[in-house]
């Protein structure tokens, strides 16, 4: 066990001398006069602690308080977690041609907009973003904050770039230095005036890069404003056209070319390639430090001690209230503190097939626990206890916006109301699962659902009442309940969050948005000498 923060220990030095020498110097005026055997009996009730007695306890308090600000932890050492979908990098183009008005007001703006809508919904693993023109510029490394990452695209600026030009290898290089271990770069760009596509494709495979071209421009081209081309050239009429020859680099990489459209269409086609290979088992590796937290512990008691440190208690008093404070800190605090105590029992539980006492142990965590992979975890253990109708409600109170958790629950769903004989609904979930990503298992039980209500209308055309259909497959794998192995866990350890009121939420939200920063453009490779005579 070690203190994350020991400072507040050494804070506490002061505080607990003059708590100490009041504890031996402080006396009350009667006791300055009268002896002590005189005073307790010319008292009416006597207190059950007395003034030593309640600067003691102080003190207690404020050192128990003073353990829990430094933070005792147990470390549990680096856990490697294995998560479905891959590192990427979004490599934006900024060059001047990206000014171009054929997508309105300008392609960077439109590209700037479109990936504000694609990437909270992109299921994929940690994504990064870079800026290139004739080098390439890192904006975030890979990450999981998607939130964060828009962001920074919001405040990308481009205008104090000095490296002219589009050139494609400074991308690929950039995303190989994010990407140590491959995987995917989205190139969003018009794709400059390069042909040759033989270096890109050979640095890409060597560095197992998948490039996903997503092209922002039209075969007919626009004009580049003359605000941005060189001086001397600003009175020509410079035309820039969508590059056809990044589609070759797309298809020999294993990747994806998308031209741009002011539909959404696009944007569903990149998606779609994602979610497949999330179905292909690709996987990233993300490195978790796991520990222990011990805090709420010295917090709990303090807390305990301090009513009894603050207030006179006589000595006939004293015991029903120990045994009050008691109960309320069993029900109360430890309710809030105390979580992993129940997730815990209801996992043992599940795992030994109880699902009733899991059950049990899960609508008690829910009581102060709304997260959503709780409820999810009550709706498996209501679906293996044959509680179907209770388990569609769980899981119809599963909000979230993790596509993993929400196609877990919505082909459960459907597999609750395939038990429960009500096919249409059955297959209405199974349906919007494979709108997320191709599932096979809902593939399946989706093509036994229909055949089951093709029978069913067949019997009832005959005048004959067939026997309940219900979605079923061979094994237990394809019908049974996604469990904890493909979400979140809800048991895992998390950092206390404060919760700030709406209000408070709002006034923040105002003044970051407001804020005039921009994000600052970091140099992943150096700018290179334009060969072919086009600086945009």
């Amino acid at each position: 066990m070690h203190f994350l923060h020991p400072e507040f220990l050494y804070l506490m030095l002061f505080p607990a001398a003059l708590l100490v020498y009041l504890i031996q110097t402080d006396k009350d005026v009667l006791e300055r006069i009268f002896d002590a055997g005189v005073l307790e009996r010319l008292r009416i009730s006597g207190d059950a602690l007395g003034r030593a007695g309640h600067n003691t306890l102080i003190f207690i308090a404020f050192l128990l308080m003073a353990l829990a600000l430094a933070r005792p932890v147990i470390d549990e050492g680096d856990v490697t977690v294995k998560l479905p979908g891959s590192d990427t990098v979004v490599a934006l183009d900024l060059s001047a041609s990206m000014r171009a008005k054929d997508f309105y007001p300008d392609r960077l703006a439109f590209a700037k907009r479109k990936l504000e809508e694609l990437l909270p919904t992109l299921p994929a693993g940690r994504i990064g973003l870079i800026g290139f023109a004739g080098a390439s510029f890192i904006v975030a490394p890979p990450t999981t904050d998607r939130e964060a990452l828009l962001f920074l695209l919001k405040r990308l600026d481009d205008s104090n770039i000095d490296a002219p030009g589009s050139d494609l290898m400074a991308a690929l290089e950039g995303a190989a230095k994010l990407l140590k271990n491959g995987g995917v770069v989205l190139l969003v760009s018009d794709g400059g005036e390069a042909r040759d596509m033989a270096k890109p494709v050979a640095f890409a495979r060597e560095h197992r890069l998948e490039v996903v071209v997503w092209m922002v421009a039209t075969s007919k081209g626009a004009p580049i404003p003359p605000a941005f081309l060189p001086k001397a050239r600003r009175s020509e009429t410079v035309v820039s056209r969508a590059n056809g020859a990044l589609k070759r680099l797309a298809e020999e990489t294993g990747g994806l070319y998308v031209p741009a459209t002011l539909s959404k269409k696009d944007e569903a086609a990149i998606a779609r390639w994602f979610r497949d290979r999330i179905g292909d088992g690709r996987r990233f590796e993300k490195v978790v430090h796991r520990r222990i937290e011990l805090f709420y512990y010295p917090l709990a008691l303090a807390l305990l001690i301090l009513p009894f440190a603050l207030y006179s208690i006589g000595r006939r008093g004293a015991l029903p209230v120990l045994i009050l404070a008691a109960a309320l800190h069993g029900s109360g605090a430890r309710a809030g503190l105390l979580d992993f105590l129940l997730i815990d029992e209801a996992t043992k539980a599940y795992e030994a097939k109880d699902y009733k006492q899991s059950a049990e142990a899960l609508e008690r965590l829910l009581m102060h626990n709304h997260r959503p992979e709780a409820w999810f975890d009550l709706g498996d253990a209501y679906y293996k206890a044959g509680r179907y109708k209770m388990a569609c409600d769980a899981y119809g109170r599963v909000v979230t916006r993790d596509p993993r958790l929400e196609s877990a629950k919505l082909y459960n769903l459907g597999n609750c109301y395939a038990r429960l004989g009500e096919l249409e609904k059955a297959a209405q979930f199974y349906e919007k699962v494979l709108e997320i990503w191709d599932d096979p298992d809902a593939r399946h039980n989706l093509a036994v659902v229909r055949e089951a209500m093709k029978h069913k209308r067949s019997q009832k055309g005959k005048g004959k009442k067939g026997p309940e259909s219900r979605a079923k497959k061979g094994g237990e794998g394809a019908q049974a309940s996604r469990e904890r192995a493909q979400k979140p866990a809800a048991g895992a350890k998390r950092a206390k969050r404060r919760h700030i009121s709406a209000n408070e939420e709002r006034k923040w939200m105002e003044a970051v948005t407001n804020q005039p920063i921009r994000s600052k453009l970091y140099p992943l490779t150096p700018p290179k000498e334009q060969s072919d005579g086009h600086p945009w």
